[in-house]
């Protein structure tokens, strides 16, 4: 009797041992079974399927180069439904090139820092593509110029739609809005010069820093606008958003007023002043190429710096309008080198 009682007692032991080595097992096997695996884009086509096939992520994935390598981890990003959380590493137009040039990716050659053209492996053909290409528009809506940034070239790595747009509805294009060789589609008013030279729009103020407006012959109502300029500082410029006769709209400023602190990508309000005022300096890049970025959508004004997002603001003024490059002062040159516009529907 006792024996039996110690053999089962032995008996029960052992079926607790295995019972808690299969639950431990079960656990890890779907801890295991959860966790991403590492490598991949999986957790990123989850929201973005568009990049499934895209140029860029595609060619980089071939090379086990994913989208954490250049955007950070970015967990917060990847869990907000409600899509309002950047990825942790976003680059301007002027981070582009510099970012690209990582001595592990793209290494420059000689003592260079960034990467060019001569960098590539066939100089000629980058050279006939762009004779071909200059001044035209590429199918991912960017124009062509001789200072064109690697996204200019390459893939659609843009996300200028929905995530997931409905089987009917078709997403808008960007239209170049300047072809980079003349005016054309242009109308200049005032004492300012406005030329072109090597791709560019090169503006100054006329005699005694009398400013001037070139304007676009079309109009405008809802629009997604980004406008890629470079600047002699000190400068007052800037871009009219709604130009309707009389009624001019909203200004983006181009300009640094210490006294105000109030620095490019501010809003200002003819006759009212600035409704929205960007405090940081460090945001424009003053040697190199910037990139306007506005949302003007019903009294709605929405703008970016470089990738980096100013605010919002509420103003009224004309429904429709012409956009203008504004120019004036003394001894300042605003360069243009690309002035994208996508037009919105109306929300029903």
């Amino acid at each position: 009797m006792r024996l039996n009682n110690r053999t089962n007692l032995y008996l029960a032991g052992g079926i607790l041992v295995f019972a808690a080595f299969v639950c431990v097992f079960t656990v890890c096997f779907a801890d295991e079974s959860q966790a991403e695996k590492p490598g991949g884009n999986n957790k990123c086509y989850v929201c973005h399927p568009d990049l499934k096939t895209e140029e860029l992520t595609t060619n980089h994935l071939d090379m086990d180069v994913t989208c954490d390598e250049c955007h950070g981890l970015s967990t917060e990003h990847m869990h907000d439904e409600m899509l309002m959380t950047k990825p942790d590493l976003l680059f301007g137009r002027a981070e582009v090139n510099k970012m690209c040039s990582n001595p592990s990716c793209h290494k420059p050659g000689g003592e260079r820092s960034v990467y060019g053209r001569q960098d590539h492996r066939n100089p000629v053909a980058v050279e006939d593509f762009l004779e071909k290409w200059r001044g035209r528009m590429r199918p991912n809506g960017r124009a062509v110029s001789r200072d064109s940034i690697c996204t200019d070239c390459h893939g659609t790595h843009n996300i200028t739609k929905p995530i997931n747009p409905s089987e009917d509805e078709q997403a808008a294009e960007w239209i170049a809005a300047f072809n980079g060789r003349d005016l054309a589609g242009w109308q200049p008013s005032g004492n300012a010069s406005w030329t072109v030279k090597r791709g560019r729009i090169i503006a100054r103020p006329g005699a005694n820093g009398k400013g001037g407006v070139l304007w676009t012959k079309a109009e405008y109502e809802d629009y997604l606008l980004a406008v890629t300029f470079q600047a002699t500082w000190p400068i007052h410029a800037g871009i009219w958003l709604r130009g309707a006769g009389s009624e001019q709209g909203p200004r983006i400023e181009i300009f640094e007023k210490p006294k105000a602190i109030a620095f490019t990508g501010s809003v200002c309000v003819p006759g009212k002043g600035l409704a929205l005022v960007n405090l940081r300096k460090d945001l424009v890049d003053r040697e190199g190429w910037n990139t306007l970025s506005v949302k003007v959508e019903g009294d709605r004004i929405q703008v970016w710096l470089n990738g980096k997002e100013i605010g919002v603001v509420w103003v009224s003024g004309p429904a429709k309008g012409k956009i203008g490059l504004y120019i004036e002062g003394q001894s300042a040159e605003l360069h243009v080198r690309e002035v994208q516009i996508q037009q919105l529907t109306k929300a029903e």
